[in-house]
């Protein structure tokens, strides 16, 4: 009786820690799951992105490392180092490659490509390139730290931790359409990878930015 009492407790723990990450998914990323691809603007608007990073990209990477705070793991692999730089190229060269892929392949089944205008000046290439920053890093934070993390803490396996982190990823791709989430899903695998291979957080979460910024310029 002892042990299916302590067995029981370990498992009201477990459930009670993924309540946090399950509210937050549902509050900062759960609408990029209803939003189909026929929704997407196409317009490039600097005061839309700017109003988007002040009110909710911001907010929502400051919450996400205020609860990282006493994550010593988090804090040990965001520690920053030259050694970064390289391992931005490296990924930004692997994302590259994924949709570029990805791009040659959806092309033989479908015409249709989702177009985007590209800023006018330089103060909207600031925003925009402010804008991608924010979301580089937010979505790194949340999918490749934060999420894989509690995971973990809560019984799951870094494996199975690390593929639930991805499908969530790939699944706020929704708007995307389905080569747009598998791209995503391709994607925030490689970048587990080598965040725990290479140990390099910013390196990831730079390359993650730079590669929105030139599929959004391109």
């Amino acid at each position: 009786m002892g042990i299916a009492l302590k067995a029981l407790d370990q498992y009201s723990l477990s459930m009670c820690s993924l309540l946090e990450p399950l509210i937050l998914y549902l509050v900062l990323f759960f609408p990029g799951i209803m939003t189909s691809a026929s929704e997407i603007a196409v317009a490039f608007s600097s005061d839309q992105y700017l109003f988007r990073l002040i009110t909710y990209t911001l907010p929502a990477l400051a919450l996400v490392w205020f609860l990282l705070r006493n994550e010593q793991t988090a804090r040990a692999l965001a520690r920053p180092s030259l050694r970064d730089l390289l391992i931005c190229c490296l990924s930004l060269v692997a994302l590259i490659a994924i949709s570029s892929l990805l791009s040659a392949l959806s092309s033989l089944f479908s015409s249709q490509s989702m177009r985007l205008e590209k800023p006018d000046d330089a103060l909207d290439w600031f925003v925009l390139c402010l804008s991608c920053l924010g979301t580089g890093y937010l979505e790194e934070s949340w999918f490749r730290l934060y999420l894989p993390l509690k995971l973990q803490n809560a019984g799951f396996v870094s494996g199975t931790a690390i593929a639930l982190s991805t499908l969530l990823f790939a699944l706020c791709h929704r708007y995307e359409g389905a080569w747009g989430v598998l791209n995503a899903a391709l994607a925030g695998a490689i970048l587990s990878l080598i965040l725990w291979k290479k140990k390099s957080f910013h390196g990831i979460a730079l390359a993650h930015a730079l590669y929105n910024t030139l599929a959004l310029a391109c």
